[in-house]
């Protein structure tokens, strides 16, 4: 039965969106925004790095995914799950690890960026990271305050 889990990802989507419309709202864009998911990453982006940074960010998650199926170390048995083998294709593999540094990268520097555009420290950008619904809404919610996009 996964009604468990059902209902735990439903409540970290949640307070997910809860954290990202009240922070929307701080930084003048509309609360709405935070119900479409892609669209949610997308306007975080804009609001504290750049669109383009959020292209890479995408294009990057999606290529070490594709790679990596492709190189043949991920492998889907027949009841749907996942596990990892030696790679048949060394070069895509590498290529897929190199974009996945590059997909964590983005979510250090996206982390660190939305903590300074709120006027937070480096160490509540590393709360962002390991617990990323609660700080949303301590951002949301909390006395902090949109600054805009740290030079």
């Amino acid at each position: 039965m996964q009604s468990p889990q059902l209902l735990s990802g439903l409540i970290a989507f949640v307070m997910l969106t809860a954290g990202h419309w009240a922070m929307f709202a701080k930084a003048g864009e509309p609360g709405w925004k935070a119900l479409i998911p892609v669209y949610s990453d997308f306007t975080m982006f804009k609001l504290v790095w750049s669109a383009k940074a959020f292209f890479i960010y995408v294009a990057s998650g999606i290529g070490f995914i594709v790679l990596y199926l492709l190189s043949g170390q991920i492998h889907l048995d027949a009841s749907g799950q996942l596990f990892l083998t030696e790679a048949s294709n060394g070069l895509l593999a590498g290529i897929a690890y190199v974009l996945s540094l590059v997909f964590l990268a983005y979510c250090v520097i996206l982390a660190i960026r939305t903590a300074f555009a709120y006027g937070k420290s480096a160490l509540f950008a590393f709360g962002l990271l390991i617990l990323p619904n609660i700080f949303a809404l301590i951002l949301g919610f909390g006395s902090a305050q949109y600054r805009g996009i740290r030079q």
